[in-house]
């Protein structure tokens, strides 16, 4: 079969004749008569190229190409059984199988009409095909957007913002394995249709009577129709007049004017609403606009309708540049119907660079009530919070020294715990090397006062100086450190007796930290391992001081760990230093397999012994929290992930004295591939706490997927949360169910109904429970993310 090819330089007509013959296949390509043409890229500047089975030239004015034809020019491409294009007049006239192809879309139809050098025409009857790639999201954050500071390009600048589908922010917790993978969303594709589709100059088009949809051909379940759409390649942006939505045959949403990115780019325009219920507030519909003011700032401006309350208007702003960036929130209700008072919450972040290792910024929140969140918000993390900060900072940083003050309020919303004001707290520290010698320097000045109007705490300034000196000593099979310091406190205080206003404290402290390394290399089931053994002992010696008569401001006891295990003072803060004549000691044995470094065992145990009586305690009235004993409680912990699949954590805290556990914290997951995972974990504190908690995201068959979490206390005997739903995927659309039943830290417990349904990527409707799912479902991946054939780069 010939197959011929004509080549037009516009002016003059150059007419070039290509038979493709296919009777002697062994000539060489370099012989061949193409290669008379022009190269690629000069037909691509210089002329038009037009091929089909048969060419006629007519008057050396039209050019016709039939069956299989094709033109191009530039970067137009057209096919169709027969092609007519008119030289002088810049005219062409495609029919049948008409199709037109701009990048990774293509549109086809009976006939199209075309000046090529204008890019002007129109095609009838079109359909469109477009190939999404798949988006790539490690953590499954892909409802986010990146603001860069173009100027500084500082990562640690950056501002993640979430996508304005209605999507929250990951909660980072609980993120699954699968990370690594690289986990894509479905390849999709968007198709539709038009009545008519106008070429009106080079990247622009407008669609009359169109619909389009991501569901495969011949599934029809949603559409986004409109009258008018019209698209800006250049751009990457389109604007549909009298556009809708319609799920199953049912029209959801009604816009008369919408303009929209279809690249992943923020756009100015309306969001689709949101939608769900408590049992607080009732049913309520969030109705957004967002304002993109600039590459690096945007406002989002919200009314919020809540059927028990009344209407609450929303807004946020957020910007960067090169040196500072912050968020401003507000959330406003000016009447609420059950309780007729004005309700609202403000948050205000602000950071700013000044240059030589300066900085400064605030971050203020405030609510009008103490039942705010617990009854206008869903979210545990915010229902629990007690304590609101209001702080500015300033701060500096070089190669060895470190400045930070604060100047720190809290609202509390419990009226009970009062943490004590900084008006202000300055902090500077730092260190040297010399040679084999390392200075450091700890210093302090803080003013506490009340946050409560009471008159009985005291009150007073604290100043605390911390010098010393360490001399590290490495090797490859271990390490010794000894450290010498002086620790200095002086106090000054109000609303304490006569005698107390002025206090001083001064002790040294002494401490050596050592530690030892051992490994071997065995075999099993001919997989190398490699096991270590690594003991560490950390003696501590610090005099004791009578410290009864000095208030407690911001220190508290320690929990016993593997991280406290070696810390000099068993206190937070700078108000008591416990008395010292002690060695903690660790053992901890780990196995990695030595294929691909995976530490497959890890186990610890650790106890500490004490040479002396304690002596300092934060209560000196209640003798019963003196410790009585030798020797401190014993800790171990386990971490295994015997198989990629399992994970399991343990840590206990055991008293030898009594015999009695009085720690637990056991945590287990089991995700053999994404879209499957079980976690269960139980917590015990003697006299505290005994939880159970299970969750999990199961698939259960064509399509659907079950969630859902309980965490349930034995001590009470009562669920403190619950949370069930199911989930959808058909492909081309997710829907999203969820129930929770949330306790709050300020009210009673709060019932919330979330759903969502999300259309192909391109819209979603109602309230979006993700970030309520992954919070509650450590391990969770969206449906829209799960592949059909999950492949894991490991070997099992």
């Amino acid at each position: 079969m010939l197959k011929s090819r004509f080549l037009a330089a516009i002016t003059p007509i150059v007419l070039a004749y290509a038979p493709q013959s296919h009777a002697n296949e062994n000539t060489p390509p370099e012989s061949t008569p193409t290669e008379q043409l022009p190269s690629t890229e000069q037909e691509a500047n210089d002329g038009i190229i037009i091929d089909g089975d048969k060419l006629e030239l007519h008057l050396d004015r039209k050019m016709r190409a039939i069956g299989n034809a094709e033109i191009h020019r530039g970067k137009q491409t057209a096919y169709g059984d027969i092609i007519e294009y008119n030289v002088q007049n810049d005219e062409l006239h495609v029919t049948g199988n008409a199709r037109v192809e701009v990048g990774d879309a293509k549109l086809s139809g009976p006939e199209l009409r075309m000046r090529l050098s204008e890019s002007i025409g129109e095609m009838r009857d079109a359909t469109i095909i477009m190939h999404k790639n798949a988006s790539k999201s490690g953590s499954q954050d892909d409802d986010a957007l990146v603001f860069t500071n173009e100027l500084g390009n500082q990562q640690n600048e950056q501002l993640r913002y979430q996508n304005r589908a209605g999507s929250q922010p990951n909660d980072r917790m609980g993120t699954n394995r699968y990370g690594e993978m690289q986990l894509s969303s479905k390849p999709s594709t968007v198709r539709g249709n038009a009545e008519h589709i106008y070429f009106e100059g080079e990247d622009k088009k407008r669609l009359t009577g169109a619909r389009y949809t991501t569901c495969e051909v011949g599934v029809d379940d949603w559409y986004i129709k409109a009258s008018e759409i019209k698209l800006d390649d250049y751009t990457s942006s389109g604007t549909a007049t009298n556009a809708r939505v319609e799920f199953k045959g049912v029209p959801l949403l009604y816009t008369p004017w919408i303009e929209f990115s279809f690249n992943n780019q923020r756009k100015t325009g309306l969001l689709a609403p949101t939608m769900g219920t408590t049992s607080r507030s009732g049913f309520e519909v969030l109705t957004p606009f967002y304002w993109n003011i600039a590459p690096n700032m945007d406002a989002t401006l919200g009314v919020r309708a809540l059927s028990k309350r009344g209407v609450q208007l929303q807004g946020e702003f957020r910007y960067m540049e090169e040196n500072f960036s912050g968020t401003d929130n507000i959330e406003y209700l000016p009447s609420d119907t059950l309780t007729n008072e004005t309700r609202y919450f403000a948050n205000l972040k602000h950071q700013h660079r000044f240059g030589n290792g300066w900085s400064a910024g605030y971050s203020l929140e405030k609510v009008s009530d103490s039942q705010y969140f617990s009854e206008l918000s869903t979210r545990i993390v915010t229902t629990s919070r007690i304590n609101l900060p209001q702080q500015f900072n300033v701060d500096y940083a070089d190669e060895n020294w470190s400045f930070n003050a604060i100047a720190q309020k809290f609202q509390t919303l419990d009226n009970v715990s009062f943490p004590y004001e900084r008006l202000p707290q300055m902090t500077l520290s730092g260190g040297k090397s010399y040679g084999d010698v390392n200075l450091n320097l700890y210093t302090q000045l803080v003013a506490f006062d009340n946050n409560n109007n009471s008159t009985a705490r005291p009150t007073g300034t604290r100043f605390t100086a911390y010098p010393s000196i360490t001399l590290p000593m490495s090797r490859p099979y271990g390490y010794i450190t000894p450290k010498l310091g002086v620790h200095y406190t002086s106090y000054n205080l109000n609303n304490v007796a006569a005698d107390q206003e002025s206090q001083h404290r001064t002790l040294p402290i002494f401490s050596l930290d050592s530690g030892l390394y051992f490994d071997r290399d065995f075999k099993i089931a001919n997989r190398g391992y490699s096991q270590t053994i690594e003991p560490r002992l950390f003696y501590v010696y610090i005099p004791d001081r009578n410290q009864a008569k000095i208030p407690v401001f911001d220190s508290s006891i320690t929990d016993l760990n593997f991280a406290t295990l070696f810390m000099e003072n068993q206190f937070t803060g700078n108000d008591r230093i416990n008395n010292a004549n002690q060695l903690s000691f660790a053992l901890t044995t780990r196995f990695i397999e030595s294929s691909s470094g995976t530490q497959r065992l890890s186990a610890s145990i650790g106890q500490r012994y004490y040479f002396a009586d304690q002596q300092v305690a934060l209560d000196y009235s209640n003798l019963s929290t003196f410790r009585k004993n030798n020797s401190s409680d014993v800790i171990a912990g386990i971490t295994g992930q015997l198989k990629n699949s399992w994970q399991v954590d343990a840590f206990w805290q055991y008293n030898t004295d009594d015999s009695t556990a009085v720690r637990t914290t056991i945590t287990s997951r089991y995700n053999p591939e994404p879209g499957k995972v079980l976690n269960l974990s139980y917590s015990y504190r003697q006299d505290l706490l005994d939880q159970f908690n299970i969750s999990s995201q199961w698939p259960i068959g064509k399509g659907w997927y079950g969630v859902g979490r309980m965490n349930y206390s034995m001590r009470e005997k009562n669920i403190i949360e619950t949370l069930a739903g199911l989930e959808y995927d058909a492909g081309c659309w997710q829907a999203r169910g969820v129930m929770q039943r949330v306790t709050t830290a300020t009210a009673d417990a709060n019932y919330a109904f979330f759903f969502q349904l999300e259309l192909g990527g391109l819209a979603s409707i109602g309230a979006n429970p993700l970030a309520v799912i992954k919070r509650n479902v450590p391990g969770y991946v969206s449906s829209n993310f799960i592949p059909d054939n999950p492949q894991p780069s490991y070997y099992e």
